[in-house]
């Protein structure tokens, strides 16, 4: 059993003890105090941006469909604008660490934890995301509301102007680029046309009309070869019929006229046969320069397509780029510009003295408890019959002087006094109430 059984007795221990929950009441109260004093005032500022959907849609070979989604871009932006270059320029603009004795990595990171850029997903059907957003919200926290509007402004105009900045630029250089591959091409398709020309001069009796002609060539050759031979067939034949033993001169005149012909027709033979075997040369080699020829056709009509599809994405680069300047694509807006914050949104100043006091209240009453616990006095007879089972025959309860009571209530009364104007000055100073 304790030592508090009953509300007399409560009574009692609190009329006893009520100096010691006082003064760790008051020493809890000093500590809120000075936490209060030390709780920094950080206000908030948000500035909200709409994304706005396009209103003319290019085609998926536009130079807009090379840009990047809007996740994307919103987070390529974000990384520029939280690099530790571009923050330790934010903070030299708004003089946010002017005389703290803090590093560059120290600043960079208590500016990083400070300042956000939250993305709102635009409302879809189903349950698929296509990754677009609806807002982008940019906040920033400071202990200077003015300077946390500021910022938030400042983050919300700089994202975008880099938005804007980075689309035209990669419109611009989407156009740049296919210009340069179709300048390109042509510069190769010239080259070719040149190559070709050459080869086919230079190849000009291998071409397939040349071709067609020795062909036709080669057979009238063939039937007049063939002729030849049978002319000189037909001279041995008879040749060999006369008598090249006999002394009549008609028969000489004949034999030496047959040989002449002979030699003659065997001659031009040899020549046809030559010219053939030149033809046929010519026929063999034929195709290698045919299929060199159509392999450079071919190269010609790759670089003919490729220039046909770098000339229509140049176009369509050319008109994503006239879009993004006349702000018909899909861009940000400043829906609401970040107001200067009325309430600061860490803890409250006087919600942090009211737990010193609340906590000074409760560890004042446990130490009294535990005090009254450590010494139990059985004070009144109802304790001492209730513990020691006995009635007692008289009980003389302490009576202090008069004089030591009014000593003692005057010492307290003038230290409260004293405690509770202290206290109320420190708060005031501090605005706490």
């Amino acid at each position: 059993m304790g030592p508090i059984q009953n509300l007399h007795e409560l009574l009692s221990w609190l009329g006893r003890r009520w100096q010691v929950i006082a003064l760790i009441t008051a020493m809890g109260v000093v500590a809120g105090l000075i936490m209060a004093m030390q709780t920094e005032r950080v206000y908030s500022a948000s500035a909200v941006i709409q994304v706005i959907n396009p209103v003319i849609a290019v085609g998926d070979e536009g130079g807009s469909a090379t840009t990047p989604d809007v996740t994307r871009r919103a987070q390529i932006i974000e990384q520029r604008l939280m690099s530790r270059e571009a923050l330790l320029d934010l903070a030299d603009r708004f003089d946010l660490f002017e005389g703290v004795p803090l590093s560059t990595v120290e600043q960079v990171g208590l500016m990083r934890e400070s300042m956000s850029i939250s993305a709102i997903a635009a409302a879809q059907q189903g349950f698929t995301r296509d990754g677009s957003l609806s807002a982008l919200i940019v906040s920033a926290s400071n202990s200077d509301p003015v300077k946390a509007a500021a910022i938030a402004n400042f983050l919300a105009d700089s994202l975008i102007r880099e938005s804007e900045s980075d689309r035209q630029n990669e419109a611009q250089q989407t156009v740049d680029f296919f210009r340069a591959a179709e300048e390109r091409l042509e510069t190769e398709i010239a080259a070719l046309e040149i190559e070709i020309a050459t080869y086919s001069s230079e190849n000009e009796g291998y071409l397939p009309a040349a071709i067609a002609i020795r062909r036709a060539e080669q057979g009238r050759m063939a039937d007049s070869l063939l002729a030849l031979e049978q002319e000189v067939s037909i001279r041995r034949n008879e040749l060999a019929g006369q008598d090249t033993g006999s002394t009549r001169a008609v028969t000489q005149r004949r034999v030496a006229q047959l040989t002449d012909e002979i030699a003659q027709l065997t001659h031009q033979s040899d020549v046809l046969s030559t010219r053939m075997a030149e033809i046929q040369a010519v026929l063999e080699a034929a195709p290698v320069v045919e299929q060199q020829l159509i392999a450079m056709n071919r190269r010609m009509e790759q670089f003919q397509a490729q220039l046909t599809s770098a000339a229509d994405r140049r176009r369509e680069a050319e008109l994503g780029a006239r879009i993004e300047v006349d702000q018909q694509a899909e861009r940000f807006e400043l829906l609401e510009r970040a107001l200067v914050p009325d309430y600061p949104i860490s803890r409250s100043r006087k919600k942090v003295a009211l737990m010193g006091v609340i906590g000074g209240l409760m560890l004042g009453l446990m130490l009294a408890y535990a005090m009254e616990w450590l010494k139990p006095v059985m004070r009144t007879a109802q304790r001492v019959e209730r513990d020691l089972q006995l009635r007692p025959v008289m009980s003389i309860p302490y009576a202090m002087p008069a004089v030591e009571r009014r000593r003692r209530k005057m010492i307290w009364a003038a230290g409260l006094v004293v405690l509770i104007a202290g206290i109320a000055t420190v708060a005031k100073l501090l605005g706490i109430f």
